[in-house]
């Protein structure tokens, strides 16, 4: 029994089944690294494709080092790490392009990572 025919539905035919099923292997997840103000960016191109999505706040270590203001705004100091945004959303794997394109147009010239991982199904509990 589909649980798409219970009102729940995602984008691009994605179902979730109360068990394992054949068609569900054919999804990938997607997780973005983005900054924190290219979030917004990100969300309203998934929302324009009628898709949801998980936002996770994460830390990395990179070669670009983040400067913030401390004490009275007298003095910088540099982070030992940058924050940054996992939006994270599951398509279809025949839609991964079109998803991804469209996330980058909205980006413009800003710059993001795109992980893209097999997603072995979508049980409902």
């Amino acid at each position: 029994m589909e649980m798409g025919k219970d009102n729940i539905s995602l984008p691009f035919e994605v179902t979730y089944t109360e068990t394992p099923g054949i068609k569900s292997r054919t999804m990938k997840r997607l997780a973005v690294l983005v900054k924190a103000e290219n979030v917004r960016d990100i969300i309203s191109s998934l929302k324009d494709l009628n898709l949801e999505a998980t936002i996770y706040d994460v830390k990395g270590v990179t070669k670009d080092k983040e400067r913030v203001a401390s004490g009275r705004g007298s003095g910088t100091i540099e982070l030992t790490y940058n924050s940054r945004k996992v939006v994270a959303t599951v398509v279809n794997s025949s839609d991964v392009e079109e998803v991804v394109s469209r996330m980058k147009k909205s980006l413009g010239e800003n710059k993001a990572v795109v992980m893209i991982s097999s997603v072995d199904d979508l049980v409902m509990i």
